[in-house]
């Protein structure tokens, strides 16, 4: 494949992938603005346990068919299963948010500070707009001095909207995602895109772990490697490369598959630490 050809599918897929979140994030705007979903568990042996979510598309579920909201309600059946108790979860996921987006709805949103009093665990999706929005100009000719300085910004903003968030609720645990490379399978080669994102999630890891009770849940690897059979194909030389954990439609968020293991590595975090949410 010569250089201009790639150029081109590169294009191809961010104009799809950030078409979709504009699309998505008009929808969102006029049908529901993300209304918290609530599940309930039952035949509760350990009392309830109340999920509060926030973040950007991947707490909102692009990508998930069933319309359910991505990992949302799959850690909530998580952790009814494991516990025994009633789950009740509040999604504040809107598609296309930056930090500083969901930092502004933290700081005006009374309903979601009224869920985060009550949360005992919180999750945060966040970041992954924030890089886009640095390389969707000049994805093709990566500046690592840009990315460099992103990076910086980034933790500056995610310790404020931690901060935020902590006016409200100062002891449940929040598990922070990490952001991953959903371009990785299609295009291997690309590796300055790579080390932007193991370098922006090596620095969030470290801010995590400066914060109370912030736990980082790395998921960088999982969902930009895809499948066991999609890294044979990667590894066979294979064309027509697919990331059987992405959303075919935009080639950029999770698809069922993919948040069920979101999910799974949130649970293992959320299962290490469950003395702080119980």
């Amino acid at each position: 494949m010569n250089n201009l050809i790639l150029k081109r599918m590169i294009r191809a897929l961010v104009v799809l992938a950030m078409a979709v979140v504009v699309g998505v994030g008009c929808t969102t705007l006029f049908v529901h603005n993300a209304q918290p979903l609530a599940t309930g568990g039952g035949n509760s042996t350990t009392g309830a346990v109340n999920v509060v979510a926030v973040g950007d598309s991947l707490t909102h579920g692009v990508g998930d068919t069933t319309g359910q909201g991505g990992y949302v309600p799959l850690i909530a059946e998580d952790i009814r299963v494991e516990t025994g108790a009633t789950v009740h979860t509040s999604n504040y996921g809107v598609t296309g948010d930056t930090s500083l987006q969901i930092l502004k709805r933290v700081r005006n949103n009374t309903k979601m500070q009224a869920q985060l009093k009550r949360a005992n665990a919180i999750t945060l999706t966040v970041g992954g707009n924030d890089l886009m929005h640095i390389l969707q100009n000049n994805l093709n000719n990566i500046n690592t001095a840009d990315v460099n300085h992103g990076i910086q910004l980034f933790q500056r903003h995610v310790q404020t909207l931690i901060a935020t968030i902590r006016k409200y609720n100062g002891n449940a645990p929040i598990y922070l995602f990490s952001i991953y490379n959903p371009f990785y399978v299609y295009f291997p080669n690309l590796t300055k895109m790579q080390t932007s994102v193991n370098n922006w999630n090596a620095a969030t890891k470290k801010t995590a772990a400066t914060l109370h009770r912030v736990h980082f849940v790395d998921i960088n690897a999982v969902l930009s490697k895809g499948t066991a059979a999609d890294q044979r194909s990667m590894k066979a030389g294979k064309s027509n490369l697919t990331n059987h954990l992405i959303y075919t439609k935009d080639h950029f968020h999770p698809n069922n598959a993919g948040y069920v293991k979101m999910t799974a590595k949130l649970w293992s975090a959320m299962s290490a630490t469950e003395d702080e949410w119980e």
